[in-house]
């Protein structure tokens, strides 16, 4: 259960942390260009 749980929050901040950098990444773009 706990290596589940784990599992799911780790992959959770992954996914949240991609959506940010996606994000950043995409202002960053359109600032750039």
């Amino acid at each position: 259960m706990k290596n589940n749980t784990w599992q799911t929050v780790i992959k959770v901040i992954i996914a949240v942390a991609s959506a940010l950098l996606g994000a950043l990444g995409a202002t960053a773009a359109k600032a750039a260009f």
